[in-house]
């Protein structure tokens, strides 16, 4: 007994020792990333508009040119929707992959804990671009409320702060890295609040040695965040970060490694592990997904979007501080006085001054050579347009029309936008990527998690979009079918009467015995087959507009490749797609040659979806309002059409096609009615 505790204090002084190390290098790591010279201090100042403390210029007007680059790209690239789709592989199936899909399409827009995910994808989005690379924790999140209440049970995305993360230095991604570190502040009520949330396995061990340790005075050590590292917004601001100070509330920071097998949680500063459990999640990968746009081959950050330019932005602003400082000067020039010509105090600026002197030449206003102001319009286009260049923005050098003019020829525009299109084209390989990994962690957990409890035997959507709701209801998984048991069941009744049966009768037995083609089990506990109940995997609404769609494990069986689409997400991307359409629509209700084409195949088109795909892509939302049914025609009315049609009271006539057009095959029912066809013996 006493071995074995000797060797489990042993492992535990070692993992210690390993975690420590790491955080260590990071710390060190993250620290001269700060503050070296355009570092990530000084990204955050560029980005801030702050200027050097030893400007020498009197003027501190500022041109936002990397705010305003970095804002616009990303509004680009993530200003719409995310539309993906699962792609299956081995065991999986088309269907399957719709459905998962649709589960994924419902937790992006559920995952909402600390913004939405438009939100999450717009910070990481920007953050890369400033320091490299950001780093964004996967996990599934499980909240209940005081009496124990499910409040949240899904897949969720952290985005976390770079100055709080780090990796194995010998990778060159997050995909391959060893160990990847995070830091967190945490309130002890939290904390325990946490351990009260989750499983036995994954609760923090030593939480009441660790509240002895803070408050015993000979251990005692300052957990405030500030101590670790400054915020350098709140600087800016003139803020101070007071987290920590708090003595009602205090915090703990805690670092957490996660490795492919292993989570540690460990007090850098108490020097104990709290919690050294398995990687929890089936997949087997460390649960963080890393965006980079702009990789470097010795870096596994990568490089920052802005420090290449900071020298330019730089030098922008001290053009334009230049130029205030000289326009400020000729407004208000310097003057040399005589001495004892004049009285200085009289010699003021305004209207009807009176300045005293003793004679003409007292007092005389500085002549400024006025370079500044000559060559501002061209040193500052030249620097504009450099900026413009390295950051993949417009560029106003290729062109003689002058920069301050609004007028813009059409190859300069069309320059412009190729030049933007090239350098966001390349940023959502990245993006793609990124998503891809978050996307294929989500799939992973749900299978994992969604049915983890035994008494949950479905998981109920609602499908709201209209393409999803037509692609399941082409699929009919709303379908009622009269299996062969069912038919027989029905023939036997019908001859046990004599074939006397009228034919409303009949259509109810024929509804009695339809069955979903595609069941649900709703009481799944039942073991009698006499007494099981069944429902359709998709329950349309009386409307027909939305349906309720239940996912069951099976679904989940396969693999998949998610394909994101990024270029959905990017600005214009409605409008290709309002225009596709409208095309579509346009071709395939005019031309003749493709309508005829597609009938000599079999097929034709579904212009009504087309359409109400179409108006609401134009803005129009409940397009199916703009559609009803024709009402069903009376047996004189369609006799009274038919014989003005050419048809003969006895029956239609003849199909004879068109010109170019295949006919439609007329159905052989030999003259019997329903009744009689099922009636008949097997084999006639």
């Amino acid at each position: 007994m006493a071995k074995n505790k000797q060797t489990k204090q042993t492992h535990e002084d070692e993992t210690l020792l390993e975690v420590s190390q790491h955080y260590q290098d990071w710390t060190e790591d993250n620290d001269k990333r700060a503050l070296r010279k355009n570092g990530w201090n000084d990204v955050t100042d560029a980005y801030w508009g702050e200027l050097p403390k030893d400007w020498p210029y009197q003027s501190r007007v500022v041109d936002p040119r990397i705010r305003t680059s970095i804002i616009e790209k990303d509004a680009r690239l993530l200003n719409n929707k995310l539309r993906g789709r699962l792609v299956p592989r081995e065991g999986g199936d088309i269907l399957s992959a719709r459905v998962n899909n649709s589960v994924l399409d419902f937790q992006w827009e559920n995952a909402n804990h600390g913004g939405s995910m438009e939100t999450k994808m717009l910070i990481s989005s920007q953050d890369a671009r400033l320091y490299g690379s950001k780093f964004a924790f996967v996990t599934w999140k499980t909240e209940k409320d005081k009496d124990g209440k499910l409040i949240f049970d899904g897949n969720e995305l952290e985005p976390l702060d770079i100055r709080d993360c780090g990796m194995d230095a010998g990778a060159t991604h997050i995909k391959d890295a060893k160990w990847f570190q995070h830091r967190k502040w945490w309130y002890i009520e939290d904390l325990e609040a946490y351990n009260e949330t989750v499983g036995k396995e994954s609760r923090f061990q030593f939480t009441e040695e660790l509240k002895r340790l803070m408050k015993d005075r000979s251990y005692q050590h300052s957990d405030k965040k500030s101590t670790e590292r400054l915020s350098r917004v709140k600087q800016l601001k003139g803020l101070e970060d007071r987290l920590g100070e708090d003595r009602a509330f205090p915090v703990v920071e805690l670092v957490t490694e996660y490795r492919k097998d292993r989570w540690i949680t460990f007090s850098p500063h108490y020097k104990l592990v709290l919690r050294d459990i398995d990687n929890p999640f089936d997949h087997g990968r460390i649960p963080i997904a890393q965006l980079r746009y702009y990789p470097l081959q010795d870096d596994p950050i990568g490089e920052s979007e802005v420090e290449p330019v900071i020298s330019l932005w730089k030098a922008i602003q001290a053009v334009v501080c230049g130029y205030l400082d000289e326009m400020n000067i000729k407004m208000r020039p310097p003057i040399k006085i005589i001495e004892g010509a004049a009285r200085i105090e009289t010699i003021v600026y305004g209207p009807e001054a009176q300045w005293l002197v003793s004679r003409q030449d007292a007092v005389e206003e500085m002549r400024a050579s006025g370079d500044a102001q000559r060559w501002f319009q061209t040193t500052y286009s030249a620097l504009v347009s450099a900026f413009n260049i390295a950051m993949g923005d417009m560029s106003q050098a290729s062109s003689s029309v002058d920069p301050f003019n609004r007028d813009k020829t059409a190859t300069e525009i069309n320059q412009t936008v190729r030049q933007q299109q090239t350098r966001d084209q390349r940023n959502q390989n990245e993006l793609a990527e990124f998503i891809h990994d978050i996307m294929g962690m989500w799939l992973e957990n749900n299978k994992q998690f969604l049915f983890s409890d035994e008494r949950k035997h479905e998981y109920v959507l609602r499908i709201i979009g209209t393409e999803a709701y037509n692609y399941f209801k082409r699929s009919g998984l709303d379908d009622m079918v009269l299996p062969d048991e069912s038919m027989q069941a029905i023939v036997d009744i019908i001859e046990l009467q004599g074939g006397d049966i009228d034919d409303i009768e009949l259509e109810n037995l024929i509804e009695a015995g339809k069955v979903p083609r595609h069941p649900v089990q709703v009481n799944l506990e039942e073991k009698d087959p006499e007494k099981i109940l069944l429902k359709p995997k998709m329950r349309v609404s009386e409307l027909n507009d939305t349906a309720e769609l239940s996912v069951v494990p099976q679904d989940l069986r396969g693999s998949y490749d998610y394909v994101a689409d990024v270029k959905s997400m990017a600005i214009g991307a409605d409008q290709e797609l309002q225009a596709a359409r409208l095309q579509a629509v346009e071709m395939l209700t005019s031309n003749q040659m493709i309508l005829g084409q597609l009938q000599q195949e079999g097929y034709q088109v579904n212009i009504k979806e087309l359409l109400t795909n179409t108006l609401e892509d134009l803005g129009l939302k409940d397009a199916e309002r703009y559609f009803e049914r024709m009402e069903q025609q009376t047996d004189e009315q369609q006799t009274g059409q038919s014989q003005e049609a050419g048809q003969g009271p006895g029956g239609p006539a003849q199909n004879i096609p068109e010109p170019g057009l295949p006919g439609v095959p007329q159905a052989d029912t030999g003259g019997s009615s329903a009744i009689e066809q099922m009636a008949q013996p097997k084999g006639i």
